[in-house]
């Protein structure tokens, strides 16, 4: 304790340093134009520490009012800003790729990364690109935002208050964790917890008493103690998943030791290593050989990363589950490699319906300008069936975890573009679906006719065959899960992903939802409604992308603490290259770490 202490008071020393070179240019800036004269009650016409604006893309964003947004979720469209009110819906439906932040009378009460709860008494600002940027830049708790709809500009002020208010917040939230981890299991750093949160009220209490510069610096002292008593609220629980997917880059066996160090370090227990993709493996498979495909990614060349990371897993306790991508085969051009699966198997890959009659590879401009192949083609299902038996066959892995286990995105039925964007055209389904149904699926008009549902029900079934195929390979040799996205609805709409049906068909292990928000109530929203749909005999691994969002240390804590209080197995982090210095730290005082130190 007496470290972190000494730590603490080094930072407000520091804090009081920094105030005093600010205090000088801030005594020198401009003073506050005519228009901000109007809102300076709003300000409580207090001293405006920084300023910043930016021009708004759309407000209440569709494919006709911000065309550039149309076909990406959330009608955001790149380098955009959006704003999202209300009756827009219940959230923003953005992706993983942007920052946003909710806002309620005037002011940021919430930082997320991607589909917020939209506030009944506000609104959301979502930015992606140099949007994004300006948000992460210039939007704290506690910053004061006024809009300007005339002339669609955003401005951003902080004041002193804005450091108080973000203050009392994550006094709360400190408060907050505390009483929420005595119900889960008792915790050996409560009484450090509670320390700490002494002494931010404390730093509150001055902040209050003091003037703007130093009410500043005790402000964020305060915020600083808040975060180290959050960080001590949350107990160690032995027997949990605490897992983190990884794309590997090491070269050789030591690099390979160093990673799983570091993870071991701050208490991941288990690893999913993505060991097929991009549409190679990173070892060197006889399957992929017996197809004339490229037996392995060549940036793995003489060295077997797969192997690697068994041994030493293995050899520090810690389980390797394969993170496999099922019909994502990347976003390079097949013809960049004569031996990659589309050049030699162009039939194979996926269409939408907009390029049905096209020649030639068709890429995805959302999810990645990337190929897919084709779910109801029973050649692919046996080709990569062979490749996960090979890897059960050959290497002491303790689970597949089946990603892209399902269509390419296509936009929501509500778009005008939907039918164009729905996936699944080629040669082989297409003719399939005319020998059992008597129509090309090309001629079938969305809203219009009732074989929309078959064909919907047709390409859905052809994921599950592919499952329970993968099921049969791994039953009592490893655990298999799948990746899906939470919202069933959505999910069934644009993805064809029936996981409802195959956790409910005795097919899997386990599920590993993809939880695509900083949000810690929007997390929950979705993990209640997962649970009340799927059968309980199939455990639930909670993706939890917080790190990849950059979102705030504590964000990642608070969805760890649901997970744990709606009774999930463990928790997934994606991914370990995102997982940067701030997470670990907070991972590795208690929550993951048996010595809470």
């Amino acid at each position: 304790m007496r470290r972190v202490l000494t730590l603490s008071l080094i930072i407000l020393f520091l804090l009081n340093i920094f105030a005093a070179q600010n205090s000088v240019s801030a005594a020198s800036s401009p003073m506050i134009s005519t228009w901000e004269v109007d809102n300076r009650s709003f300000l409580n016409n207090e001293r405006v520490i920084s300023k910043s604006s930016f021009k708004i893309s759309a407000i209440y964003p569709s494919n006709i009012i911000n065309a550039q947004g149309a076909g990406f979720p959330g009608y955001r469209g790149p380098g955009q800003l959006v704003i999202y009110k209300q009756n827009f819906g219940r959230t923003t439906g953005t992706n993983e790729f942007g920052k946003e932040a909710v806002v309620e009378n005037g002011k940021i009460v919430k930082l997320t990364g991607a589909n917020s709860l939209i506030p009944k008494n506000g609104y959301v600002i979502s930015g992606h690109g140099s949007a994004k940027k300006w948000i992460t830049t210039n939007l704290k708790i506690g910053t004061n935002i006024i809009i300007d709809e005339e002339n669609n500009i955003i401005t951003a002020y902080t004041t002193p208050e804005s450091f108080r208010f973000s203050a009392k917040e994550k006094i709360k939230e400190a408060e907050d964790f505390l009483d929420n981890a005595k119900k889960i299991q008792e915790n050996p750093g409560e009484k450090k917890a509670k320390y700490y949160l002494k002494r931010a009220k404390q730093d509150l209490r001055k902040s209050n008493r003091a003037n703007d510069n130093m009410a500043v610096n005790y402000a964020k002292s305060s915020i600083e103690m808040s975060k180290i008593a959050i960080n001590y609220s949350l107990p160690y629980i032995e027997n949990e998943l605490k897992g983190t997917w990884i794309r590997p880059t090491e070269k050789n066996q030591a690099e390979v030791r160093k990673t799983l160090d570091s993870m071991k370090s701050i208490g991941i227990n288990t690893i999913f290593l993505e060991t097929y993709f991009h549409g190679y493996t990173i070892f060197p498979s006889r399957t992929m050989r017996s197809y004339n495909f490229t037996e392995q990614n060549p940036i793995f060349s003489g060295f077997d990363p797969l192997k690697a990371y068994v041994t030493e897993a293995h050899a520090r306790n810690m389980k390797v589950h394969i993170w496999f991508e099922s019909f994502y085969v990347g976003n390079k051009h097949p013809s960049n490699d004569p031996n990659s699966i589309l050049s030699i198997r162009p039939e194979w890959g996926n269409k939408n319906k907009a390029n049905a009659s096209k020649e030639g590879y068709v890429s995805h401009p959302v999810e990645h300008n990337g190929y897919f192949l084709d779910p109801a083609n029973p050649e692919i299902h046996n080709f990569l069936v062979l490749i996960v038996k090979e890897i059960i066959s050959d290497y002491d892995v303790d689970g597949v975890n089946l990603d892209y286990i399902r269509y390419p995105s296509s936009q929501k039925a509500t778009s005008a573009g939907y039918e164009a964007s729905n996936w699944g055209y080629t040669a082989y389904a297409r003719e399939e679906f005319k020998k059992l149904y008597g129509i090309d699926p090309v001629n079938i008009k969305y809203g219009k006719d009732a074989m929309w549902y078959k064909w919907n029900e047709y390409r859905q079934n052809k994921i599950t065959v592919y499952l329970s195929k993968m099921h049969k390979a791994a039953k009592n040799k490893v655990m298999l899960s799948t990746v899906v996205f939470p919202d069933y609805k959505t999910a069934l709409e644009t993805k064809q992903q029936n996981w409802i049906r195959w956790t409910n068909s005795d097919y899997l292990d386990a599920i590993t939802p993809l939880i695509l928000t900083s949000d810690d109530a929007l997390f929950e929203i979705m993990l209640k409604e997962i649970k009340t749909k799927m059968s309980s005999s199939v455990n639930i691994y909670p993706g939890l992308f917080v790190g990849f969002m950059e979102g705030e240390a504590e964000d990642l804590l608070k969805q760890i603490n649901v997970s744990r209080s709606l009774k999930s197995n463990g928790v997934i982090l994606f991914d370990w290259a995102h997982l940067d210095n701030k997470y670990r730290d907070a991972l590795k005082f208690c929550v993951f770490t048996s010595t809470c130190k």
